[in-house]
């Protein structure tokens, strides 16, 4: 039951995998399961995330006042989409990976939907970077480093 407090707790915006980790290892938990449960979490939110910034975002066109801005913001993205697509599994995964403030998986997920990435390219960029930022942070909370 623990480990899915944990679980939660790196869903949450606020506290998300950089937050859940030093608590669960706080708690007197096994740090591996805490780990596995913060990655899980953290990466299984980011699938609803993106479906719901890229209604945000289809929302946000229908609006005059932020119709100008969305479509700037089109075109930017569309004039360097080749550049984009071939970096951009990389720069989530480096994203989510460096474990900064506001660096976490919600913020990643709206990259993705601003960039239009697929699905599945955002999720793994999500899981890896992830998966990194996790042992950065359990690393950190064990005082290996």
């Amino acid at each position: 039951m623990a480990y899915l407090k944990i679980m939660i707790l790196s869903m949450i915006p606020i506290t998300e995998l950089r937050g859940a980790i030093p608590i669960g290892i706080a708690l007197g938990l096994n740090p591996i399961g805490v780990y596995i449960a913060s990655v899980v979490g953290s990466t299984l939110v980011s699938i609803p995330l993106i479906l719901t910034f890229r209604h945000i975002i289809h929302f946000l066109r229908d609006i005059k006042m932020c119709e100008g801005l969305v479509r700037k913001v089109d075109r930017k993205i569309a004039s360097g989409m080749k550049k984009l697509k071939n970096i951009s599994i990389l720069g989530i995964i480096l994203f989510v990976g460096v474990p900064l403030p506001t660096t976490g998986t919600w913020t990643a997920a709206a990259v993705a939907s601003i960039l239009k990435m697929r699905i599945k390219d955002a999720f793994l960029g999500v899981l890896l970077g992830n998966m990194m930022a996790g042992i950065i942070v359990s690393a950190l909370s064990l005082h290996l480093i």
